[in-house]
């Protein structure tokens, strides 16, 4: 089995350091952007994505704008939202983008709660490749 692939879109170092501790301990690794056009440089390099985690404000855009610009190269990507903001503000532009509300975490999270989103999303992403092998 392939290792996942995972791109972690968030402003604030201490919760990509945070993410990269728990993503470690959970075996796996991410790539870390911060910005909407830091992330859309980065991209050119991926070659293959299982899951985006995306905080919903960035300095230069919204959570839903990288989302957008990620699936337009990797469609089937599993989303992921970290939050600090209130469950009220963009919940509906991601619900829109077929995001689902047990997707969408808000800081600050538990270790426990992260994990199991990560591994709920990656699961799900698996068995989508095993009904759909394209």
């Amino acid at each position: 089995m392939k290792a996942s692939s995972i791109l972690l879109v968030d402003d604030e170092m201490f919760i990509q350091r945070l993410c990269n501790r728990i993503l470690l301990t959970m075996g796996l690794t991410a790539v870390f952007t911060s910005s909407l056009e830091e992330t859309r440089k980065t991209l050119g390099s991926i070659e293959r994505l299982d899951l985006l985690i995306s905080d919903i404000m960035l300095p230069d855009g919204r959570g839903s704008d990288v989302v957008n610009l990620v699936r337009a190269k990797f469609p089937k990507v599993k989303v992921l939202v970290i939050t600090g903001s209130s469950p009220e503000i963009e919940s509906a532009a991601f619900l829109a983008l077929g995001v689902k509300e047990e997707n969408i975490i808000f800081k600050p999270f538990s270790i426990s709660n992260f994990e199991n989103a990560v591994r709920r999303q990656l699961e799900d992403g698996r068995e989508a490749q095993k009904t759909d092998p394209k």
